[in-house]
């Protein structure tokens, strides 16, 4: 069983990391603890950069102008995340609600329909693409809506990543496939051959390297010719919510020091755990009250695992 400390040992020697996240942002409010804690996969990649390896990040995306909005830039600036281009429309920031089931697992049940992110579109500007190039790495995510901006990004250079989680169809990860270094799918629920059905899929759509999370049971990383596995790093978890964005931040950080694969699926898990031991995604709650419960107007027909958010 690993310690919080020695997690953060083994991630001493990996060099810091340049990385901006581009997309989605919310609130993950705990309705069994009326509290919200920053989240959404471009923000958290981003925040987890800054925190695990203390790299150069920055994030681009949509916020609201509530309380909570106000809180999650107040906590971009607390740790050192730059926003800069960062947009801020009227309405409420991206809320997503979890709540224990009878067993104890934290669920998704509903969200605020991605808030101002919902009827907005992201559209990446000239002084965008500056601000960009200033970063090695681009990491975004099938609920950011930027797919038709990935070409420009990647004709200028930045070397990007991209968390299709298992949302994404296949002709979305065929069209974006060419632009995407890194891309990141959550195969918890698939058998062995589906797993490779789809490495396969997106490797001979163009992309570079296909990792494949399984939850409790690892992850797989694939390259032309070759696959590797890693299991979990056990370690007394404190909260899940994050692991797998905590997971892709380890495995983009490694890559960008040149680590051979299996090397990177190591670092990965490593991040992946060290993310269980925070609450939230990565802390810093602030209290929901009345005005975040009433924004819960979708609701999941059957709630997701929180442990989803690893696999």
């Amino acid at each position: 069983m690993y310690s919080s400390d020695q997690l953060r040992e083994l991630l001493s020697t990996v060099p810091a990391p340049s990385l901006v996240g581009i997309g989605d942002n919310v609130l993950d409010c705990y309705l069994h603890e009326d509290l919200a804690y920053p989240g959404g996969n471009a923000l958290n990649v981003a925040a987890y950069s800054r925190l695990f390896f203390g790299g150069d990040a920055g994030f681009i995306g949509i916020m609201g102008d509530d309380r909570f909005a106000d809180h999650l830039r107040g906590v971009l600036d607390e740790i050192g995340v730059d926003r800069q281009r960062a947009r801020t429309a009227h309405g409420w920031n991206g809320m997503a609600f979890v709540a224990l089931d009878d067993d104890g697992d934290r669920r998704f049940v509903g969200s605020n329909r991605g808030g101002v992110q919902h009827e907005l579109r992201l559209r990446i500007t000239e002084q965008d693409h500056d601000y960009i190039a200033r970063f090695t790495r681009m990491h975004t995510s099938v609920y950011s809506a930027i797919d038709r901006e990935l070409a420009g990004i990647a004709e200028r250079g930045t070397r990007i990543s991209y968390d299709y989680s298992d949302d994404a169809r296949r002709d979305d990860v065929a069209a974006s496939a060419p632009h995407v270094e890194v891309g990141f799918f959550s195969g918890g629920s698939l058998s062995e051959g589906e797993r490779d059905d789809l490495a396969d899929f997106a490797l001979a759509s163009g992309m570079g390297i296909v990792v494949i999370t399984r939850g409790a049971q690892g992850a797989m990383a694939y390259e032309r010719g070759r696959r590797t596995a890693v299991g979990v790093k056990p370690v007394t978890a404190v909260d899940a919510l994050g692991a797998g964005d905590a997971f892709i931040t380890g495995f983009l950080a490694a890559t960008a020091a040149g680590a051979e694969l299996d090397a990177c699926l190591d670092i990965a898990a490593t991040t992946g755990a060290l993310a269980c031991t925070l609450r939230g995604a990565f802390g810093y709650p602030v209290g929901a009250g009345e005005d975040a419960r009433v924004q819960l107007v979708k609701r999941h027909p059957v709630g997701r695992r929180e442990a989803r958010s690893a696999s």
